[in-house]
């Protein structure tokens, strides 16, 4: 207690409060800017191997955004062709919608007394309030939308040049180091690339196990448009702890509405094994302890980073956070920053193991 510094302590929460402040009314330049830093690290692999097969910085750069761009075209094209398949459905959907709205009403008039025609004019006015805001979120929306697409354009813009210009931003860094401590930085921008990188592909990985996983156990439990059913519960698992439950209220609901009530067991039973596999084989497999961070700073990232980015924040705060945790254990005054940060739960054995299988020169 002796060290204790009451200015010492006011200038750390006074950082603190000034570093809210800048991320979050600079949302609209710093979002963009961390995805494509984060995706660049996750191509650089790409692009270093494209200009060791003798293309230029440009061309390895350009051709990494057409993997991307291809990337995300086909998977909306998936989209695109099974909603087509749900449209042809809506009929049947909306029958199927009503008859269950009538059981609902029967069983609240059956349980607590309340007629279906109060239930219906309770309704309404809580529709006549939402209404009055309606036009609102509406025009906010379409703000949103307007901004998403800019955004995008602008995380190509900032992919592009950071991939260019990888070398020259790592010599800066190696630069802003005394001479003695070079080697130290260039360390640890391995570990922020390896990280950041391992992260978002390990949640593709997981995307495309949950996607086939769930495909095929929808088909087999005789959901229609199954492939798109899964994409849609397997996507928000980007978000960590809350996608699996966002992701996995659109199956149940299509499966009741668009099937038989004998269909929801067995969706619900198909997306628990999968996530029950996803996070106890998959994910250690795929990402292991690289991330490193402690649970409960991980659902903490997720919190504070939708409030002040948003979905973006959700998906962002975790290897931001990540690469926080790294810079602090590379730093000796923040080390014990770092030992809060880092995850005290053991990697399993049997994942350390398999691991070394896996790694071997032979396979």
């Amino acid at each position: 207690m002796r060290n204790f510094s009451l200015p010492r302590t006011n200038q750390i929460l006074l950082l603190a409060v000034l570093s809210v402040a800048v991320l979050y009314f600079g949302r609209p330049f710093l979002v963009p800017l961390a995805l494509a830093a984060v995706l660049a690290m996750l191509l650089t692999p790409l692009a270093g191997r494209l200009e060791r097969w003798g293309l230029g910085k440009v061309a390895s750069g350009l051709l990494c955004l057409l993997v991307l761009l291809l990337f995300i075209g086909g998977v909306l094209w998936i989209i695109g062709a099974q909603a087509a398949n749900i449209s042809e459905q809506l009929p049947q959907i909306q029958q199927k919608s009503k008859q269950l709205l009538e059981q609902l009403q029967q069983w609240i008039q059956h349980q607590f007394g309340v007629a279906p025609e109060q239930q219906i004019r309770f309704i309404e006015e809580q529709i006549g309030k939402v209404g009055q805001s309606a036009n609102r979120y509406l025009t906010a929306s379409l703000k949103q939308l307007s901004g998403l697409l800019s955004g995008f354009v602008l995380v190509l813009l900032y992919l592009f040049f950071l991939l260019w210009g990888r070398s020259k931003f790592r010599e800066f860094f190696l630069r802003l180091a005394p001479e003695g401590q070079r080697g130290e930085m260039g360390q640890m921008l391995d570990e922020i690339r390896r990280v950041a990188g391992q992260y978002l592909s390990g949640r593709f990985i997981s995307i495309i196990f949950l996607t086939v996983f769930y495909a095929v156990g929808f088909s087999l439990a005789g959901v229609k448009n199954a492939l798109v059913l899964a994409f849609i519960g397997a996507l928000p698992t980007l978000v960590p702890y809350v996608g699996a439950f966002v992701g996995a209220f659109f199956p149940l609901m299509m499966a009741l509405v668009s099937g038989s009530s004998g269909q929801v067991v067995p969706t619900a039973a198909v997306i628990l094994a999968a996530q029950i596999i996803d996070n106890n084989v998959v994910e250690p497999l795929v990402m292991g302890s690289r991330l490193n961070l402690s649970p409960i700073f991980t659902i903490v990232g997720v919190v504070v980073g939708e409030l002040l980015w948003g979905i973006p924040g959700m998906i962002l705060f975790e290897p931001l956070l990540a690469i926080v945790r790294i810079v602090c254990s590379h730093v000796k005054e923040l080390h014990p920053y770092a030992f809060l940060l880092e995850d005290e739960v053991p990697e399993p054995k049997w994942v350390e193991k398999l691991k070394r299988v896996v790694s071997r020169p032979g396979n």
